[in-house]
């Protein structure tokens, strides 16, 4: 009996299932993490801010 070159359908569909649950996860991930980044962001710029503010104050 010769086996087939082609991977079975449940090989195939294994393969899509991860791809959706890393596709979701990465998703997911994302969107509870941007409070986090615009925070940082915020704090980013207030920090910048602040040195260009010491570093143009006269002495």
């Amino acid at each position: 009996m010769r086996k087939s070159l082609r991977p079975s359908r449940s090989a195939r569909g294994q393969s899509m299932v991860e791809y959706a649950v890393v596709s979701a996860a990465l998703l997911g991930f994302s969107t509870m993490g941007w409070p986090f980044l615009v925070a940082l962001l915020n704090a980013l710029h207030r920090y910048f801010n602040s040195i260009y503010y010491v570093i143009q104050a006269p002495i």
